[in-house]
């Protein structure tokens, strides 16, 4: 394995730090006092397009937009003051291309005195365009919705496609309603002249590149206007104004049908790239939306209250038709209601990452459509947001209800086959109604979510009413995860330890840390009710990192007090166990209080182990430290025999279930696994504890049958520190 002292024993600091400069995928330099570049990287020069001979002959601040000019300088004084800076600055590319860059850049020291910069410069060009472009987007739809008049909104979508080209000046001609000629509409940066020479271009073949895009449906680039016979009409005039491009492209309607032409100017001859075909086909759907609206503005309507994806009513008109219903209700009989369905689709997210979000689009289509197939003309299926959907009911019966729920489930349970993908999806579904469960369709809409969240609990694929103790139970969980945030810095979180006896000597070998919490007004509150809420809210890695760090501070405490080695158990959790720096803190605890590292037991359970591959890793990186290792809750999960051989465990411990029924009339099967799992840990060498233990026939079983060592009620409940002191005496 390549580590840094070994990466340094083979080669100088001075090579990694070049290798670092040289091979960056972002713009590297280095300048001196003047600004001259003295070292540069191959990114820089990809990004300039500058020669290595050009750069050692240019200034840092040749390059600089004028825009950025002061700005820059203003940073480069900060610079070769020692500070180290980043700033946003615009430079011009050999090609004349304008970009944006983000600068981190920092001073050279030479016999402590600053004698050069070196900066890192990142190209955000294209994600700036992009968020100037879905600005202008959004403000473009407002504008259109709000009635404003076409020829402001086409101005505007001109305002925001110049602000995606390098230097390009744009035209919206519309097609006249005689169908024959082309009408300037919107032409902000041209020149009036020019645009009134371009008034009323013919719509035919060939006699110009507007009218020729208009009347073919096809784009038409003219990348030197001097030499084109589409432009030999404009072309004098067009000289004068230094236009070398011309660039139209035919706006359509949905139904092909030509609405006008949109067209762009440089004052350079080139052609389009791909992104520039991007940008056209962006500046042909905007014209196309403004124009379509004012042609029809039910086109507009639809698309403010529907999914796009979808073509289902979205959320606004969800809420519109909901709150239509409750005005409206006037039941048939007292069991009759208007009922909700909030539906998730289980576990889509994992299906959306591994077969890319095209296909998860797909999918959404495909759901939508069986959904609806479900659904009567009366009913109203809504897409909500991701992959939720809603469906309103209107005078139903809750035998009504169960059925419609049913019948979801069972059309969304048949595969689905996707570009050859058989995708198989369940689905979750939360049920609340009016006017039992709330009259407030916020209220309606909330509990339908939190009944769904109970069928999440459920196992999924499973449908589940509007329960008011679970919404109570989870407003309590909020306001526990609340406290729990406050409990360690108020101390209110306590170790209770649980002593574990070797058998063969009735002697207490170590011990099991427990976590317990005082709370201040309500009291003891059980692991149960907290674990889990730390464990979903990741409070749970910094309450864990606590419990190591105090584990090992009461091991030396014991060892000092009483001369004795006792080793301590640690509960791990699942996000514990996967989170990626539980290794160093266990190593950083251990150091610091300077304990046997076999001392502390770290204890999983075989549902941490399902990723075999992953679980292995991780336990050999914990093996690393010294510590053991014990297998807890053993024959309740998932691990198969064959993967013990491959963990390197030390430790089995029996779950409690098969302890208490041992000796009892009620399972003696239970007493037969007990028996088994100490069999398999004798042959694989493993060491075994049982939890549980209550009375002495369990305890004379486990004797009997081989077993290392016990905790339990017989022996000791959980106590604070300060209550053991005479159980060790």
């Amino acid at each position: 394995m390549v580590t840094m002292n070994s990466l340094l024993d083979s080669t100088s600091l001075a090579d990694v730090y070049k290798s670092l400069f040289m091979y960056n995928q972002d713009a590297c330099y280095a300048i001196d006092l003047e600004g001259n570049f003295i070292l540069f990287n191959s990114a820089a020069i990809e990004l300039t397009g500058y020669t290595n001979d050009e750069f050692l002959h240019r200034s840092f601040f040749e390059l600089l937009h004028e825009s950025s000019l002061e700005q820059t300088n203003y940073h480069f004084k900060r610079i070769l003051e020692g500070n180290r800076e980043k700033f946003t600055s615009t430079v011009i590319t050999k090609s004349g291309s304008i970009l944006d860059l983000i600068i981190t850049a920092f001073p050279i020291y030479h016999d402590g005195k600053v004698t050069g910069i070196v900066g890192i410069a990142k190209d955000t060009t294209k994600k700036l365009k992009l968020e100037h472009f879905f600005e202008g987007q959004n403000k473009v739809l407002e504008m259109i919705s709000n009635g404003h008049p076409l020829s402001n909104v086409l101005e505007y979508i001109i305002y925001v496609i110049e602000g995606v080209t390098n230097g390009g000046r744009c035209s919206i001609l519309l097609t006249d309603e005689t169908g024959n000629r082309l009408v300037s509409a919107a032409a902000p940066s041209l020149p009036s002249n020019y645009s009134r020479i371009i008034n009323g271009l013919i719509i035919e073949q060939y006699k110009n590149s507007c009218g020729t895009a208009d009347f073919s449906k096809k784009s038409i680039i003219v990348s030197d206007i001097e030499n084109d016979p589409l432009l030999l009409d404009v072309k004098e005039l067009a000289s004068s104004y230094h236009l070398k491009a011309c660039w139209s492209s035919p706006v359509a309607d949905n139904s092909q049908q030509v609405l006008g032409v949109f067209v762009i100017y440089y004052e350079e001859m080139r052609r389009p790239t791909k992104e520039d075909q991007e940008i056209i086909e962006k500046a042909n759907y905007l014209t196309s939306l403004a124009i379509q609206h004012y042609r029809s503005e039910e086109k507009i309507n639809f698309l403010a209250n529907h999914d796009l994806l979808t073509n289902l009513p979205n959320r606004t008109l969800f809420h519109i038709n909901l709150e239509k219903a409750i005005n409206e209700f006037h039941p048939e009989t007292a069991d009759h209601t208007i009922a909700l369905l909030h539906l998730d689709l289980d576990r889509f997210k994992s299906t959306n990452d591994t077969l890319g979000h095209r296909i998860g689009d797909i999918l959404l289509k495909e759901v939508s459509n069986r959904i609806r197939d479900c659904l009567s003309t009366k009913h109203l299926l809504s897409r909500q947001v991701g992959d939720e959907f809603v469906i309103l009911l209107t005078e139903v019966t809750q035998d009504e209800i169960r059925s419609m729920a049913q019948r979801v489930i069972n059309h969304l349970a048949k595969p689905f086959l996707v570009e050859n993908h058989e995708i198989f999806i369940t689905v979750s579904i939360g049920i609340s109604q009016f006017p039992f469960d709330s009259k407030s369709r916020y209220e309606l809409i909330r509990k339908a979510d939190i009944a769904k969240y109970q069928a999440k609990i459920e196992g999924r694929n499973n449908y589940q009413f509007y329960n008011a103790e679970l919404d109570r139970k989870l407003t309590e969980n909020v306001r526990l995860e609340n406290d729990l945030r406050k409990a360690l810095e108020r101390d209110e979180l306590q170790i209770h330890y649980q002593p574990i006896v070797e058998l063969t000597e009735k002697k207490m070998v170590g011990l099991e840390a427990l976590l317990r919490w005082e709370h201040p007004t309500l009291g003891f509150i059980s692991p149960y009710d907290f674990i889990p809420i730390a464990e979903e809210s990741g409070l749970i890695v910094p309450i864990g990192e606590w419990v190591i760090k105090s584990v090992c501070q009461q091991i030396i405490a014991w060892e000092k007090e009483t001369s004795n080695k006792y080793s301590v158990s640690v509960n791990l959790s699942i996000r514990q166990f996967y989170q990626s720096n539980l290794v160093q803190v266990i190593s950083e605890s251990i150091k610091e209080t300077g304990i046997d590292p076999s001392q502390l037991t770290l204890e999983i359970t075989e549902s941490m182990t399902m990723d075999v591959n992953k679980a292995t890793i991780i336990l050999f990186d914990f093996k690393s430290l010294g510590v053991n290792i014990s297998m807890d809750d053993f024959g309740t999960g998932y691990s198969s025999l064959s993967h013990l051989q491959v963990f390197p465990i030390d430790f089995l411990k029996i779950d409690q279930s098969f302890i208490r029924e041992i000796n009892t009339k009620s399972e003696k099967r239970t007493g037969i696994i007990a028996a088994t799992i100490l069999a398999m840990a004798q042959n694989l060498g493993l060491k075994v504890i049982a939890e549980g233990v209550e009375t002495k026939e369990q305890l004379q079983f486990l004797e009997e049958h081989g077993c290392n060592y016990a905790q339990g009620y017989y022996f000791s409940k959980p106590q604070p520190v300060e209550m053991l002191k005479e159980y060790m005496k």
